[in-house]
């Protein structure tokens, strides 16, 4: 099995080899990246962040030879007046079949949302932690950035990934995969 990973982001790629393997458990498998634009802002909203999962997904598609093509992305979302970050995974298979999943959210800190609500960008305020907390400037993981360290963003890769492959997971008893 061929899995081609639209990012060059080492967490995502990750992501992609332990669900693959601990969903599917294919005998063999490859896991490759592709640099595949998400097309949508750095601190994609609501359905840009699916947006940008597909139009990754898709790029590899076009780029690449595989079995699965992944995008992963992850991006803001405002549920009942507050803020959370969540992720969104999208599979296509080389058959023109498509799965998709995304996690459970994170709420955002206070402190980074009421100054978004002021109109400074997302991305610009996480810079400005980064500088106060010294840390490095490839620094990605916001999970870690909100809590302290407490947890990563890594958890959200792996869930909304997980969320579109346990579509794949052979079972007579997978709904999605048993005839109706």
């Amino acid at each position: 099995m061929k899995i081609i990973v639209g990012t060059k982001n080492h967490k995502k790629v990750t992501s992609a080899k332990k669900i693959f393997q601990d969903v599917l458990s294919p005998n063999r498998l490859t896991v490759e990246s592709c640099d595949a634009q998400s097309l949508v802002p750095n601190a994609p909203h609501d359905e840009e962040t699916y947006n940008g999962a597909m139009n990754r997904a898709k790029e590899c598609m076009n780029k690449c030879s595989g079995n699965y093509y992944v995008g992963i992305e992850s991006g803001l979302v405002e549920r009942y007046g507050y803020l959370f970050e969540e992720s969104w995974a999208v599979v296509l298979s080389d058959n023109g079949d498509s799965y998709i999943g995304y996690s459970s959210g994170l709420l955002i800190p206070h402190v980074i949302t009421k100054r978004m609500r002021q109109g400074e960008k997302h991305d610009t305020i996480m810079e400005y932690y980064d500088r106060l907390f010294e840390l490095p400037e490839d620094n990605r993981d916001t999970w870690s950035r909100y809590t302290g360290g407490n947890i990563s963003r890594q958890l959200s890769l792996d869930e909304a990934l997980r969320n579109a492959i346990i579509q794949l997971m052979p079972s007579d008893r997978n709904l999605y995969i048993s005839p109706s």
